[in-house]
């Protein structure tokens, strides 16, 4: 039976132990890596891929495959290291080993940081400012609003004046001082009247105006308008409606209850309305509650995030970054292009939230390992339903599949985890009332 690697040391989170290669396995790594390397030499007086070992040896230095037959050897009692001792490494190890001499055992000193386990706080009474979860009527009258105006009628105004909220469709030509300036002139421009996206007064003087009229508008440029050469100047527009058109908003009754849903009445649809928006709203405040407990655990605990774990969260970020650039057409490098940011810059702007985030997977680490919590082949299973539900999957054995292929068994049993973690959490929970402005001013005073 072999002997299981010895810890010489582990402290501040780095694990320094000694693997040792046996002379014999050292000799067949630089005898493969010779062999499939050899055709590469040229040597006067031998054929191409004939040049004996110990000429390209005497040639390069004894140690011209060492580098490629320690990849070689190194992996597979490195592995069985970490297992043997328990190892939970966060980075790539750091190895080092003195002159490599032959018919002598390779001996390679190497250091590995670990994940680091955070120092607790007491988790039995943690304070979260409360969140009201009531839906109000103002909250069903806003929604409703906004199902309105999904489904109003654009309709067109053949022989009525323009008015306020109307969408006007113009030709203008702008003068300033009798000359055209550049910029000035459009046409079939669509104007929403009353969006103020024109200068001074000019919507107020189409409102009144029917399909065909031609008249002038006269404006004054603001004193602070952005190009210097229009601040303060008066212009004169010369415009024609080619055509008006208004909304039309369906009254809220129990028409439109029935067109816009499965209801006969508005009562029906108002009662259900408020059912969602409650719903909408007690998933969003338990995922905020979820989301202060765990940070007001952070704040009590001792707890560090280790670069190596971070840059892993960043690199996450980046892929994401990436995905959703693709998805509206520019890649990675165009977007550093054009935001003229580098790529260590980018990756900054995500350093905060994803310190933020080391700490809190590290401290619902803690309390799972703390909480002795398992997790079940069923839960594993149903965690991969759940992804396969997400990505609209229908054949599950397929993705189940893939999924395996793609995701480790112990990175869904980790997420599981700290799942359950959280939920722990939440149950321990003490809902503190909000504030009162008032009482906030008052605190303020204090300090």
């Amino acid at each position: 039976e072999e002997k299981m690697t010895e810890l010489k040391s582990h402290e501040n989170n780095i694990a320094k132990f000694d693997l040792t290669v046996a002379a014999e396995d050292f000799q067949k790594a630089v005898d493969n890596v010779y062999k499939k390397n050899k055709s590469k030499y040229r040597v006067d007086g031998f054929r191409k891929g004939k040049v004996p070992k110990r000429v390209i040896e005497k040639m390069y230095g004894v140690e011209v495959f060492y580098d490629e037959a320690i990849q070689e050897v190194f992996p597979e009692p490195y592995n069985k290291a970490i297992d043997e001792l328990n190892l939970e490494v966060i980075d790539q190890p750091s190895v080092d080993f003195d002159d490599i001499e032959k018919g002598k055992d390779v001996v390679f000193k190497v250091e590995v940081e670990t994940k680091p386990h955070p120092t607790l706080g007491d988790y039995s009474e943690l304070e979260v400012t409360e969140i009201p979860t009531e839906v109000t009527d103002e909250d069903v009258e806003h929604e409703l609003k906004h199902q309105q105006e999904e489904n109003a009628r654009i309709i067109p105004v053949e022989d009525g004046e323009a008015k306020d909220g109307d969408t006007v469709n113009i030709d203008f030509d702008g003068f300033l001082d009798g000359e055209r300036f550049e910029g000035g002139k459009a046409e079939n421009y669509d104007l929403v009247l009353g969006s103020k996206s024109f200068v001074g007064d000019f919507e107020k003087q189409v409102e009144g105006h029917k399909v065909g009229d031609k008249f002038d508008v006269n404006v004054t440029f603001p004193e602070d308008y952005q190009a210097k050469e229009f601040q303060g100047k008066d212009a004169k527009f010369e415009v024609e409606i080619n055509s008006i058109s208004r909304k039309e908003l369906p009254e809220i009754d129990d028409e439109f209850a029935k067109d816009i849903s499965e209801f006969e009445t508005l009562e029906e649809l108002k009662e259900d309305t408020k059912k969602n928006l409650k719903e909408d709203k007690e998933k969003y405040v338990k995922t905020q509650i979820q989301n202060e407990a765990i940070k007001a655990l952070v704040d009590k605990s001792e707890v560090s995030a280790p670069d190596a774990l971070v840059n892993r969260e960043i690199d996450l970020e980046m892929q994401n970054l990436d995905q959703r650039l693709r998805q509206m057409g520019i890649s990675l490098q165009q977007y550093i292009e054009m935001t003229k940011m580098d790529m260590s810059a980018i990756r900054d702007q995500y350093r905060a939230v994803a310190e933020d985030k080391v700490k809190a997977n590290l401290v619902m680490d803690e309390v799972a390992l703390k909480e002795n919590i398992e997790v079940s082949d069923e839960e594993i299973e149903n965690e991969i339903k759940d992804a396969a539900k997400q990505y609209g999957v229908d054949d599950y054995e397929k993705f189940k599949e893939i999924f395996e292929k793609n995701v480790s068994r112990d990175t869904v049993i980790e997420n599981v985890k700290r799942r359950k973690a959280v939920e722990l959490l939440e149950k321990n929970v003490k809902l503190v009332p909000a504030k009162k402005e008032e009482e906030n001013k008052e605190d303020e005073k204090e300090d």
